[in-house]
């Protein structure tokens, strides 16, 4: 999938939380701009999709976060990590989730401009979602109502 689609996963799964969302959109990014970066531009890894789209690079990228920003946004990145890897199923996606503990044989997986219709569709839902998200936020700005970011209240899980 595309930037879009993990975007709006993650946004989604962090107001169910009501977490920290910039820790959950950097955290989606975070298995392609690994992955991709290592096999598609400096050829180190057989596939885009490799050890940052795994179960243990949730595990010690989330445990590192929490254990410099906070349990708050530890759980706002795990989860976002996560749904970047859920959402990478869509039209049956791989995800090598044991690596490094079960081999995964290489996916011919370079990043194509083509989309199915269904992923077409996926697309432009989470486009207008995050467009959605982002006039709620600026509407909140402009009002000067505290936005999910403001410091923790006891009400909410997470904070």
């Amino acid at each position: 999938m595309y930037p879009p689609a993990h975007l709006a996963a993650a946004l989604l799964v962090n107001e169910a939380c009501r977490g920290d969302r910039p820790s959950a959109m950097a955290a989606t990014l975070v298995p392609d701009l690994v992955d991709k970066t290592l096999a598609w531009l400096l050829g180190l890894t057989p596939s885009g999709r490799y050890m940052a789209h795994s179960l243990s690079a949730v595990a010690l990228s989330t445990a590192l976060v929490a254990v410099v920003g906070g349990r708050r946004r530890g759980v706002s990145f795990g989860a976002g990590y996560l749904s970047h890897l859920v959402v990478d199923l869509w039209e049956g996606g791989h995800v090598p989730w044991l690596m490094p503990f079960k081999r995964y044989a290489p996916v011919a997986d370079r990043w194509q401009l083509g989309l199915s219709a269904k992923g077409f569709l996926l697309e432009l839902a989470s486009t207008l979602l995050l467009i959605r998200f982002a006039r709620a936020s600026l509407k909140r700005s402009a009002q000067g109502a505290p936005s999910p970011e403001q410091p923790p209240s006891m009400e909410a899980p997470f904070r």
